[in-house]
């Protein structure tokens, strides 16, 4: 019985990594649908494909060097892109200014007030921070407790789902619906040097939906200002076709000054950068770091420290 069904695993193996490898390097989320298994096919899960094809009993040689090349050059792949060893020496002109400290943290609805949201405040101290998928209960009720825990902070937060706290003055703008399933709010900081936007956002990833129009709409809050931040959950990792507008304007806080991987999800697994903070050209990035606080939250803390290189 093992005899006849291990090839058919076999066969199906080698079909589930060239279907990924297609897709990762080719096709990747462009089409609905097929944008699904984009997803859930990132270099990390089909090394490990290669990697168990290689070993895979009563193989042939041949079939063992084509899943070593593979395994090898994914690897390869794999790191050169998501992995920073150090932090990069800035390229750009500094001019005196304030640091700029931020936190963003997918808080995977807790059931009451989150500690652990709390405590890293505490340990990081950010300006601000946004937070999404606060939980479903109403956040007006904690309002008092959360400011009392975290005195000097104002807090504020919309229904659908995002959290913010300030130390420094701002405006809240504007909050929303993204295509009518994401939300976003857009809040403009002042009290850090000349007013700055920063849009939050959370992308909904519904399935058999692409996510080209809600990405599209959190662009388009950000209005083309060379000093705007834009963070959030995006629920697209950052291989997608559909961040090449953000990367043509922006810059993603993790490739310009993260240190180890750039994955923020699941649990301590590098297997997808769902999780982004990206700046506009005002912006360098002095400091970009994940921070996991298992089993709170599945997904990274982005704790970032920017410098305003242009006025």
């Amino acid at each position: 019985m093992i005899s006849r069904v291990l090839p058919s695993f076999h066969f199906l193996g080698w079909t589930a990594l060239v279907v990924g490898l297609v897709l990762q390097f080719g096709i990747k989320d462009r089409y609905p649908v097929i944008d699904l298994l984009f997803y859930a096919m990132p270099k990390p899960c089909l090394l490990a494909l290669a990697v168990a094809l290689l070993v895979w009993p009563r193989s042939g040689l041949k079939a063992r060097g084509w899943a070593g090349v593979c395994a090898v050059g994914l690897g390869a792949l794999w790191v050169h892109g998501s992995w920073r060893a150090e932090y990069p020496t800035p390229s750009l002109p500094r001019v005196e200014a304030e640091e700029v400290h931020i936190l963003f943290w997918n808080l995977c609805r807790p059931s009451g007030l989150d500690q652990e949201m709390v405590d890293l405040m505490k340990e990081f101290q950010p300006h601000f921070a946004a937070f999404v998928e606060p939980g479903r209960m109403n956040l007006e009720e904690f309002r008092h407790t959360y400011e009392g825990l975290l005195p000097g902070y104002q807090m504020t937060w919309m229904p659908r789902g995002i959290l913010w706290f300030s130390r420094v003055p701002y405006r809240y703008r504007a909050q929303g619906k993204l295509e009518s399933i994401g939300a976003f709010a857009r809040f403009e900081v002042q009290g850090l040097g000349p007013d700055f936007p920063v849009v939050v956002a959370d992308v909904y990833p519904l399935p058999f939906r692409s996510r080209e129009g809600q990405l599209a709409e959190v662009l388009n809050h950000a209005q083309s200002r060379s000093d705007a931040i834009l963070m959030g959950d995006f629920n697209t990792p950052l291989e997608s076709v559909w961040l090449k507008p953000f990367r043509e304007n922006y810059t993603h806080a993790l490739e310009a000054a993260g240190e180890g991987f750039k994955e923020t999800w699941p649990l301590g697994l590098p297997l997808l950068s769902l999780d982004h903070l990206w700046l506009g050209h005002d912006w360098e990035v002095v400091e970009a770091r994940k921070v996991w606080r298992l089993p709170a939250s599945d997904h990274a803390a982005l704790l970032v420290t920017l410098k305003r290189v242009r006025n």
